[in-house]
């Protein structure tokens, strides 16, 4: 959403509709949210990003750091299939687990070491121990 746009709908809403905007969704990298966070006093309005649309920069992001670093794709290694299902299981780590930071942290690993882990090196082992660190 434009940032104009975006600051023109909170700042007319009490006037026009009497009602008041106390939550912003957006994808994550919008700038429109640093605009209107403060309209009605100091953080009046909480940010909520869609979960879609974080899954999708988790692959986006990965497939750049594949690009641009030598060595890291390739057979056996991250390949866009495995970024694939990394984002799938990433999604399923949030959806999981909103409201609760520390399942979602120890989800989101525990979901990649079991991507990472194969007959003859099991990383498991690494979740587990991770879950009960966490």
């Amino acid at each position: 959403m434009e940032t104009v746009g975006a600051y023109r709908i909170f700042e007319r809403s009490e006037a026009n509709r009497s009602l008041r905007y106390t939550s912003h969704y957006g994808d994550g990298d919008s700038k429109a949210f640093n605009n209107v966070k403060d309209i009605d006093g100091y953080d009046s309005v909480v940010k909520y990003e869609c979960i879609g649309h974080v899954q999708k920069r988790v692959g986006s992001r990965l497939r750049k750091l594949k690009k641009s670093t030598k060595g890291l794709g390739g057979k056996g290694k991250l390949t866009d299939k495995f970024i694939d299902t990394l984002q799938n299981y990433f999604g399923i780590a949030i959806r999981s687990n909103v409201g609760n930071l520390s399942n979602m942290q120890t989800a989101v690993i525990s979901a990649f070491f079991h991507c990472c882990s194969t007959d003859k090196n099991p990383c498991m082992d690494n979740a587990l121990l991770i879950r009960y660190m966490v």
